[in-house]
Parts: structure tokens; sequence; C-alpha cells
């Protein structure tokens, strides 16, 4: 397999990034087939895999991305509710403000593509304990470049694609923003500007998190703000 299907489902809803698990918690709460993909665990067991469905906070507004397996999983969502969710003490009616679907091709660039990766978590433990003892900026890079590498080819081989190439991630600048808090865990983010070999899917995640609007990758040439 060499392309990538995406579904963009943006919502006129106001949401904030913190409210992004409930609002996860409030779309599976109506989809009656309680489908693994919506939320990667059923109750008894976790799909550790990359996720297919995200939920992410676009311009402000509610979102959600569906990859792969996940665009076709979508319809259950169409069929399985009047889009009325409960998001915390609030229910709310929600309104489809636009669909957008994509078809990429995944294949060598000559011509490196320019990405931007807002609030990318990209560390366990023991890598974070290294970035810290680095003191060198040249050194901080090359392990920041190592792992968004992972992370991507994480994503091809959650989606059974396969690249015949070597993939070759440049990392030109980033910026270290105030730490994010999950489930009692305080975790290190960044805004990363860089530059890939090949092309990569608009508004999907890499690195932790991502089911929930972490590393939310955007191509440089798109004219949404966040």
């Amino acid at each position: 397999m060499t392309q990538i299907n995406t579904l963009v489902l943006c919502m006129d809803t106001p949401l904030k990034s913190s409210e992004l698990a409930r609002f996860r918690g409030a779309v599976n709460a109506v989809i009656s087939s309680h489908n693994i993909l919506f939320h990667n665990h059923n109750g008894q067991y976790f799909r550790y895999a990359y996720p297919l469905i995200q939920y992410k906070c676009l311009a402000g507004k509610a979102a959600i991305v569906a990859i792969g397996e996940g665009v076709v999983a979508m319809e259950e969502l169409f069929a399985g509710t009047d889009f009325s969710i409960r998001l915390g003490k609030r229910t709310i009616a929600l309104q489809i403000e636009s669909i957008k679907a994509e078809e990429v091709k995944v294949s060598q660039s000559i011509v490196p593509i320019v990405y931007q990766l807002f609030d990318w978590l990209p560390f366990n433990e023991a890598n974070y304990e290294h970035f810290v003892s680095i003191s060198r900026m040249a050194e901080r890079v090359e392990l920041l470049e190592r792992i968004l590498t992972g992370n991507i080819l994480s994503l091809f081989k959650g989606l059974d694609v396969f690249i015949g190439f070597p993939l070759h991630i440049e990392i030109v600048h980033y910026v270290q923003k105030t730490p994010v808090v999950y489930k009692g865990v305080k975790l290190m983010r960044f805004d990363v500007s860089f530059m890939a070999n090949v092309l990569l899917p608009n508004y999907i995640g890499l690195g932790r998190h991502s089911s929930v609007g972490a590393g939310l990758l955007i191509r440089k040439n798109n004219n949404i703000q966040y």
C-alpha cells in the first residue's frame, strides 16, 4: 500500500484543547457499536497501534480526523447519532461546518516538503532524561529528529504503508512550550518546523497522545490559523 486516505470533519462547535478528551468520550457515548477505532480501547482491551480516529481542535473548533480504516468507521458516526452530545454539563448539537477528504500517495519527494508540528509530545521517560542531560543544541536537535523519524515510521507501520527509500527528516526550528499535564503526568511539548522527503497527510497527529490533539501536523502552505 502506498496511499493514505484521510477525512477531516470540522464542526461549528467552539472547543478548547483541554476539552478534547471529554469530546472523545462524548462522541463515543453516542456510537452504538462501540467500535474500538473511536477510542482505542473497548473496556477490556487496548489498541496500541497508531490511532486511526483522532480528535482535534482546529481554529478553535471541534474536529475529527479519520485515517485509513478510520475513514470507513466514520460511517457509524453519521448513521448512529443525531449529532447531539453531552460535553461536561453542556448538551451540544454538533453542526458540520466542512468535510475535507484527501488521498495522499506516499512517495519520495525530490524537493523537501516543509511541515509544522504543533504541541508535539515526543518523550517517554528514557528519552526525556537523555534530552535534558544534553547540553549541545545540535545533539538535542539530532535526538528530536530521530524521535520524529520514528513517529513517522510508526504512522506508516500502523497503516501498512511501505516505503522503498530512506526517510530523511531535518528540523529547522523548534520552540519548547510550557509543559502540559496529561492524567497527572507533566509532559514536555514542542512546536516544530521540519522538512521531509515524503508527502504526509494534513491534520494527522504524530507522537504521544495524537488521538486527542497532540502533535498536529500541517503542511506549511495551508492558510488555516492555529
